[in-house]
């Protein structure tokens, strides 16, 4: 069996009080911050990992986060949540550098008012909880390995032209990353590896995904979101499904910032990953997939709370000092120039 590390790549329910954030400055005491905090013990491997990937130094983060708490709440323009978990994954994003933490994090929550169809309204309400039961999405209970990253898998085939909303797919991922983000070291630490089911996918399914929502989607996922990608992967790419593909890859910028790799068939993804990373269906050994859509629909429901005040968080560009935000200066929209072409071997 292949073992599986981050360093290859190329390149809770326990939760803080609940705290309202206005848009003029308030301070809390790092005392305070620490007295109660919710940060978690690190697996000793995980801990090594981590200082290796993110520039992590477990004496130091409650110190490094405390100041970026500060400066959520000094900042007039910034109304966001102030947790040392989410807080710790945008540091382990950004290798712990805290201008780009605050970079990345103010991206995230400015570009809120620009794509509330997925970012916005994160009520755990049936239609969401339809489009988790559909299995578009699916992401497995376990990690590849207690030091390694966590693995989504999405089949495409399971949309349905005529019920499925592709925003509301988006929507969907991009909450559980977020959960995970708070609650998963391996996620924020080793990363993420996205395997993509390309079999029995229509082009009626695939353009539902319209050019501007797949740019705003992977600016979202290259320039704020507090996970990264270290791996893509297509499975059961044939040949006549090379078009469909094509269509939704030219959106990609020619330089990816992850590991993108297709195979003709399943049993190929073992060449790069463990069975312990993939759902029994694809031959893995990390539980059903109905099992993994029953365990995020109960993490849903008991996160309903969290997703429902997240509502209130975003930025007022009026009261924002300095530069305008990443995305009104065109920065979060650098799509253009030449774009990737799916080539099968």
């Amino acid at each position: 069996m292949h073992s599986y590390s981050a360093n290859t790549t190329t390149n809770h329910k326990s939760s803080a009080p609940v705290r309202q954030w206005f848009w003029h400055s308030v301070t809390i005491e790092p005392s305070a911050r620490m007295a109660t905090t919710t940060l978690r013990t690190l697996d000793p491997k995980l801990a090594a990992l981590a200082k290796s990937e993110c520039n992590e130094e477990q004496g130091q983060r409650s110190e490094i986060i405390a100041s970026i708490q500060t400066w959520i709440t000094k900042s007039p323009h910034l109304k966001a949540p102030t947790d040392e978990r989410l807080i710790l994954a945008f540091l382990r994003r950004c290798r712990f550098s805290q201008e780009e933490t605050k970079r990345r994090f103010d991206n995230y929550y400015s570009l809120r008012s620009v794509f509330p169809e997925v970012l916005g309204s994160r009520q755990v309400d049936e239609a969401l909880l339809t489009q988790l039961q559909r299995g578009i999405h699916v992401i497995p209970m376990r990690p590849v390995s207690s030091e390694g990253p966590r693995v989504i898998i999405s089949q495409f085939r399971n949309i349905d032209p005529k019920k499925s909303n592709p925003r509301e797919a988006f929507k969907l991922v991009f909450i559980m990353l977020e959960l995970l983000a708070l609650e998963c070291d391996n996620a924020s630490i080793a990363g993420l590896v996205w395997v993509v089911d390309a079999r029995d996918v229509t082009m009626e399914q695939m353009v539902q995904y319209d050019p501007f929502l797949l740019k705003k989607a992977f600016a979202l996922v290259d320039q704020c979101i507090p996970l990264r990608f270290v791996e893509i992967h297509m499975i059961n790419m044939r040949k006549e499904g090379q078009t469909i593909f094509n269509f939704v890859t030219k959106f990609l910028p020619s330089k990816l910032p992850f590991k993108f790799v297709v195979h003709k068939k399943s049993e190929d993804l073992y060449q790069h990953l463990p069975r312990d990373a993939m759902t029994i269906e694809y031959g893995g050994t990390n539980g059903y997939h109905a099992e993994a859509v029953d365990h995020w629909r109960q993490k849903l429901l008991d996160s309903k709370d969290y997703l429902a005040r997240d509502a209130q968080y975003g930025t007022n560009e009026k009261l924002r000092v300095g530069l305008a935000s990443a995305w009104a200066n065109g920065e979060l929209d650098g799509m253009s120039g030449s774009f990737r072409k799916l080539e099968l071997d």
